[in-house]
């Protein structure tokens, strides 16, 4: 697991010998869907699963996580737990923010403190920053943001982009013992949707956002009143009321999509839009 452009695919495609085909080389994604590869590590059958970002260019993150769960619960139930859980992470990048962050704390969630030990947080890009910056980052990334996660047994590898590193890292998984992450658990033992998870809750705070969103169409829309002399600053307020108001509508359809009930009657959010 990652966000898009860290490597996942291409190291894939090294564990498996199977060139660049499926690899992205731009800031859209590629890998929209779960797939799955097979390769041999030390007489060992490993199968790698290439999960679609967080940010992905062609879905919400909400089906990102429907998708992800569905595939969680599915392998579980059929008795398929994990050996290790691979997050990857850019070295070239030159702080933790937005959308890493948000991927970071959502996979966080996913996997739950039990299932950390099973975690590798490894770096990539190396050979686009300097060996020493690289370090540095490394260093604060481990002092950091990573801390809570090692201290409850993560480890950190640094990937070199080869097929040697990338079966050298599987390497590490081969003699663990497999289990089951906190989404399985919650979801399959205790029949949970996918809303009342940990993970799920996450995005459960769009009923938060789109009351604030609510808020400020309102406010939008006394000002317009206010300035109906003003004929251009009305036609700029009334733009931005239908983007918000736009972009608010395909949030619930989402969340409507995933089963993600909101807590706020549709009443109630239509009523700030009139």
């Amino acid at each position: 697991m990652g966000p898009t452009g860290a490597g996942k695919s291409s190291f894939v495609a090294r564990a498996t010998n199977s060139g660049d085909e499926g690899v992205g080389h731009a800031l859209v994604s590629h890998t929209s869907e779960i797939k799955a590869a097979k390769c041999i590590i030390e007489k060992s059958n490993v199968v790698l699963v290439d999960t679609p970002s967080f940010n992905d260019t062609h879905k919400s993150d909400l089906q990102t996580l429907e998708s992800i769960s569905d595939w969680l619960n599915k392998t579980y139930q059929q008795g398929t737990l994990l050996s290790g859980i691979l997050y990857f992470h850019r070295i070239s990048d030159n702080r933790m923010a937005g959308t890493p962050l948000k991927n970071l704390r959502v996979f966080q969630k996913l996997c739950g403190d039990k299932a950390m030990s099973q975690v590798i947080l490894v770096t990539t890009m190396w050979d686009e920053v300097d060996e020493s910056v690289g370090n540095e980052r490394l260093e604060e990334l481990e002092g950091s943001y990573w801390k809570v996660m090692i201290a409850q047994g993560s480890t950190t590898y640094c990937y070199r982009n080869t097929q040697e590193s990338s079966r050298e890292l599987l390497s590490q998984l081969v003699e663990r013992k497999r289990r089951e992450v906190r989404l399985q658990k919650q979801m399959a033992n205790k029949n949970l949707e996918l809303s009342e998870t940990d993970a799920g809750e996450l995005y459960s705070r769009l009923d938060q956002i789109a009351e604030r969103r609510a808020e400020v169409l309102a406010r939008i829309t006394a000002q317009r009143q206010q300035l109906a002399g003003d004929q251009a600053m009305a036609d700029d307020l009334r733009k931005q009321y239908e983007i918000l108001k736009a972009e608010l509508d395909k949030r619930g359809q989402q969340m409507q999509s995933l089963k993600l009930t909101s807590k706020r009657p549709a009443g109630y959010i239509r009523k700030a839009f009139n």
